[in-house]
């Protein structure tokens, strides 16, 4: 057997497959040798018992066939060992194996071709000479098992024939020499041979599980598309409603506005419609959440967030749900500032506990948040501690992955889909925060969340509304580029009730000829999506390179797009529409004040 050495990483495993299996096939031959070498030794019994003594050769015979014994019994542990053999230390202990049981063999030569008549001899020698080439087949064409068989057998037989008939010695060593030369190339041909039909054969293996591992993967993303379809359907399913209803109010108030109504009426109609848009505002923020998290395209903004405050609100929504399953629903809050996506820290949050108050069947669930020190890396911390069951040490990496629920293999819908730690885990990663759980069966389980904590006064999660006679935006140069002329007219009107220099363009043509009229401004507002194959983030970086920094304001409707990643890889800021106009208002006061651009 020829060990070739594996020219890279990749080369070695299949490698080691294939000579495993070549030493398997050699073990596999040496289990019938006892029985081999057992008809061997009585075979020549018959015709030399006469000339030997009985116990002489009694025990030459027990010693050949014990060491085949030990052959077969050292193959039958490498069959059973399989794939946690070292191919090539077994395969060096075949080779010591092959010339002890040689040198077995060759001892009949030594002790019997001297007491034998010379025809008996001529017969002795020629059985000595013709089982080194069944060994060939035996050694399953390993050049190297064979070698030690044959030259163990030949050699010392040749000198003890040389000595007996010296004139016969040139020639014999000759023959014995090409002999040896001849099934030693025969058995490293075979191997070549038998290598390559084991190749063929793990290559045809390879090929079918890949295809039975392509075909599962295709399976399992029908299966999740199809469920994927399923929640998108129930999803729009509840919310047509919500939607409905208040488009319906909206196209009342629409008709009531039109009917030129009386002062009063008229700022009672205004402040519905706002609280209307207000609310369609939140549910499709809420819808584009979901869609921005299924499509992995989650944009996580940058804010101030106290943390105490913000976790104080989440557990106040969950008192009722906690007290319905009779269990206490605490919190230590100290207090601690973080600069993240306030979105996406409540939605881990109220993951949490919501998974918290499905799992604890009675006692209490805690919530803290505090801060430590990682070196001098200032951290935030959020714990949510139960009284549940516990998760096993075994299922505590699981509990992350989609559609896995522990104890729930019915499915119960009241635990939910599996979804919710899942969505847990990115939206830490996404905002640079790490989840660890601690859990101990029958007791409880603390799950924590640490992410990077601001040093300093905390402050208030919600920013300061600017004021109404806000004066820091009058005299502004703002230009705005969108496709859309409602949406142009109205971020005009807008910008000019707030004391803003407005010029306004509808494609990235018109856009250059405002810069070359007019040059940068102190804001570009800029839709993502312009209708045309230069999308607003490429636009506003053409544009920084051409004119130099200006703060860009992003607003955009996309949820899921390689835009919208480029746009955030490039830092600009982002607005998702629908938008309300405290929030545009704000975002474009701090884009003007911090001038927040991108490095070219």
């Amino acid at each position: 057997m020829r060990f070739v050495s594996a020219t890279s990483e990749q080369a070695a495993a299949p490698d080691r497959e294939l000579l495993i299996e070549l030493v398997g096939l050699h073990a596999q031959a040496m289990l019938r040798m006892p029985w081999v070498q057992t008809m061997l030794v009585l075979g020549i019994g018959l015709f030399i018992y006469s000339y030997i003594k009985p116990a002489v050769f009694l025990a030459w015979g027990a010693l050949t066939i014990g060491i085949e014994v030990l052959r077969a019994r050292f193959a039958a542990g490498v069959l059973k060992r399989g794939y946690h053999i070292d191919p090539k230390r077994t395969h060096a202990t075949f080779v010591g194996f092959a010339a002890l049981a040689g040198a077995a063999i060759t001892a009949a030569a030594v002790m019997f071709l001297p007491r034998l008549p010379l025809l008996h001899q001529a017969l002795f020698g020629a059985i000595l000479f013709a089982i080194p080439a069944a060994g060939v087949a035996v050694s399953q064409s390993s050049p190297y098992i064979l070698a030690a068989y044959a030259i163990s057998i030949l050699v010392p037989a040749s000198v003890i024939w040389a000595l007996l008939h010296p004139s016969q010695a040139l020639g014999l060593g000759a023959l014995t020499v090409l002999y040896l030369v001849v099934i030693i190339l025969v058995a490293a041909d075979g191997e070549k041979l038998l290598l390559r039909s084991v190749t063929i054969r793990h290559e045809r293996d390879r090929l079918v599980r890949d295809l039975e591992q392509r075909n599962a993967d295709v399976q399992a993303a029908v299966g999740k598309a199809e469920q994927s379809a399923q929640a998108r359907s129930r999803v729009l399913a509840a919310a047509s409603h919500d939607l409905r209803q208040p488009l319906h109010a909206l196209s009342v108030y629409s008709a009531v506005l039109a009917s030129k109504p009386a002062p009063d009426l008229l700022d009672e109609v205004s402040e519905n419609i706002d609280q209307i848009v207000r609310a369609l505002g939140n549910l499709l923020n809420g819808l584009l959440d979901l869609s921005r998290l299924s499509a992995g395209y989650y944009v996580p903004e940058q804010q101030n967030v106290a943390l105490e405050r913000l976790i104080s609100a989440v557990c106040a929504e969950y008192q009722q749900p906690a007290a319905q399953k009779s269990l206490l629903l605490t919190h230590e809050l100290t207090p601690v500032q973080v600069l993240g996506d306030p979105v996406a820290i409540g939605r881990i949050a109220r993951n949490l506990i919501d998974n918290a108050i499905k799992y604890t069947e009675r006692g209490t669930i805690r919530v803290t948040t505090h801060s430590e020190f990682l070196g001098h890396a200032p951290l935030a911390v959020l714990s949510v501690f139960d009284t549940g069951k516990g998760i096993p040490a075994s299922e505590q990496t699981r509990i992350f992955e989609e559609f896995y629920q522990l104890d729930n293999p019915g499915r119960d819908r009241s635990k939910g889909v599996g979804l919710g730690l899942a969505i847990v885990q990115r939206l830490c990663e996404l905002i640079g925060a790490k989840i660890s759980v601690e859990s101990v069966v029958g007791e409880g389980t603390c799950f924590r969340v640490t992410m990077p904590a601001i040093l300093g006064e905390t402050t208030s999660s919600e920013p300061s509304l600017p004021m109404a006679n806000d004066e820091s935006l009058r005299g502004k140069s703002m230009y705005v580029v969108d496709d859309e002329l409602d949406i142009l007219n109205s971020m005009r009107s807008l910008l000019g009730v707030w004391g803003v220099r407005v010029r306004t363009g509808d494609s990235s043509n018109a856009a250059d000829r405002i810069f070359e009229q007019y040059g940068p401004p102190d804001l570009l507002i800029v839709d993502l999506r312009l209708g045309e194959e230069e999308h607003g983030a490429r636009l506003a970086e053409r544009l920084q390179q051409t004119y130099g920094s200006f703060p860009v304001l992003i607003i955009t409707g996309e949820t899921s797009s390689e835009a919208l990643r480029q746009a955030n890889e490039r830092s600009y800021t982002l607005l998702q529409k629908p938008i309300a106009a405290e929030v545009l208002r704000r975002a474009i006061v701090t884009a003007v004040n911090s001038s927040r651009t991108v490095t070219l």
